[in-house]
């Protein structure tokens, strides 16, 4: 005798509705799809019901897989952002490390030149003293240069050891 099944039981057995164990026959191959009686009930077979529980195995993995590449893809997009938004601030930082490194060598060229101004003004002061202790000697010839009128020659090198 034939063991009968209704998809009552069917759906208590895979835990799903019975609306959805009528979409699975729909889907089922023509050669697996139960037959119906006179009351338009559907005939389920030993066969029928294992071609169902196959196709409700086989669907349910098809969907988790689904799920899995969709949270996959999800995951992906979101750490390929992340990796985005990181390149971005690489970048930036290394721009400014570019801006501070050129900060940095220009502040030493001030320095430098700085020191080398000091050094130029310490040699002209003492040049000047020099000067200075070597023109006491002749105070006669220091009283007659300075009535002279100063030529151009002159006032120009004054100007340009003032404002070196």
């Amino acid at each position: 005798m034939v063991d009968l099944t209704t998809i009552a039981e069917i759906s208590k057995d895979l835990h799903i509705s019975r609306a959805r164990i009528y979409q699975i026959i729909d889907s089922l191959d023509d050669k697996d799809k139960p037959l119906k009686d006179s009351d338009n009930k559907y005939i389920l077979s030993q066969d029928v019901v294992n071609a169902i529980h196959q196709y409700y195995a086989n669907n349910t993995n098809k969907d988790r897989q689904d799920k899995s590449t969709s949270s996959n893809d999800q995951l992906v997009s979101i750490l390929r952002r992340q990796l985005d938004e990181k390149d971005q601030q690489i970048n930036k930082f290394q721009k400014l490390l570019d801006q501070q490194q050129q900060l940095n060598l220009s502040s030493q060229k001030l320095l430098e030149n700085q020191k080398s101004e000091q050094n130029i003004k310490s040699n002209t002061v003492q040049s000047r003293e020099n000067d200075y202790k070597g023109d006491n000697n002749d105070s006669d010839t220091n009283i007659s240069k300075q009535n002279e009128k100063p030529s151009n020659e002159t006032r120009e090198n004054f100007w340009k050891r003032l404002f070196r």
